[in-house]
């Protein structure tokens, strides 16, 4: 007998000269794409419901403009520092290390070493669960002044699996030292398209209801913890779903709650009747709101640890949630993005 033909497929493309992979979804009519050269980044992830299609990410505008990070759009890949590293440094088991300053203020470093780094492929193809892309990097594959400010030895591990609405990220983390422990923490920032069905340059944004399931909020001065994490204000509370109205945000959510195995975050657009989930599972302990003014999108981004946590012990706080892999040990986290209609 001959063996159905799977909707799926995964082919090589092109974005203004830079290779992508392509995942599909036939059926569904759904679409990733991938550009492993520039930080394993998900330029592009377009639906199709009740007939009409939705870019549910929000796409660079060129390959050079994302990579020399005066855009940043996509999903970037956060590791090992999600967040910004107080003044480009950081103390581990009695070592100083000193990172590149890569936030614009000119004075930390941010979101850590492979956000534009090249990634190489490791398999791609159909598994039971979609179309999906594996990728791999390590330290060889860095710029200089990256694998000087973390000189520790791993191996990552990207898998990005397509299938109808979902588009599932899985990270695999290998410390293959004999003989250091791998500190880090991960985080993905997604630029979801809000709304969902642009049609003008400046968004509106205020009818989308939001949800973050997270009791607190952390403090902050200049994008890094200053404190213990506070009871929230109403204006920042999405406990329950609310419109998230004019305000701009750029706000971390601690106290995270989780339903089964993740938490689960999100916003709905009343136009389309659609809602966009991000599903983190237990691995990660942190929501991050961020929105810009005069940008089509929206940022829901799962954090394992707060920024600057490698620093809390030395700074005096808590709750670091830092991540740390024994030589030879292996890390695994999961984070799973959905549309569905409401």
């Amino acid at each position: 007998m001959t063996e159905p033909q799977s909707s799926f497929e995964v082919v090589e493309g092109d974005w203004q000269g830079e290779p992508i992979i392509i995942l599909r979804d036939k059926k569904s009519r759904a679409e990733a794409h991938i550009v492993p050269g520039i930080g394993a980044n998900c330029v592009g992830w377009s639906v199709t419901k009740n007939g009409q299609s939705y870019e549910v990410i929000e796409h660079p505008r060129t390959p050079p403009e994302l990579k020399s990070n005066k855009f940043k759009a996509g999903v970037p890949v956060l590791w090992p520092f999600p967040g910004r590293v107080r003044n480009a440094r950081y103390n581990f088991e009695g070592q100083e290390y000193h990172l590149p300053i890569t936030d614009k203020g000119g004075i930390h470093h941010i979101h850590g070493i492979v956000i534009n780094a090249a990634w190489r492929v490791k398999e791609r193809g159909i598994s039971g669960e979609g179309a999906f892309v594996e990728l791999v990097i390590e330290p060889g594959d860095l710029a200089e002044d990256m694998r000087t400010g973390y000189p520790f030895d791993f191996l990552l591990t990207l898998r990005q699996t397509l299938s109808g609405s979902t588009l599932t990220y899985d990270l695999q983390v290998d410390n293959r030292s004999t003989g250091l422990p791998l500190p880090f923490g991960y985080g993905l920032h997604p630029y979801f398209q809000a709304p969902l069905a642009v049609t003008g340059k400046v968004p509106d944004r205020t009818h989308l209801d939001v949800h973050i399931p997270a009791a607190k909020r952390w403090p902050a001065e200049g994008g890094l913890p200053s404190g213990a994490p506070e009871p929230l204000q109403a204006q920042d509370d999405f406990q329950e779903w609310r419109p998230l109205g004019p305000n701009l945000f750029d706000h971390m959510y601690g106290d995270k709650k989780f339903d089964g195995e993740y938490s689960v975050a999100g916003f709905r657009d009343s136009g389309p009747g659609l809602a966009v989930l991000v599903k983190a599972d237990r691995q990660f302990h942190e929501w991050v709101l961020f929105t810009q003014p005069n940008r089509p999108s929206l940022c829901l981004e799962p954090y394992t640890c707060p920024p600057n946590a490698i620093n809390f012990k030395e700074e005096g706080l808590a709750d670091d949630h830092l991540l740390i892999v024994q030589p030879g040990g292996t890390w695994q986290g999961r984070v799973v993005f959905e549309v569905k209609d409401y």
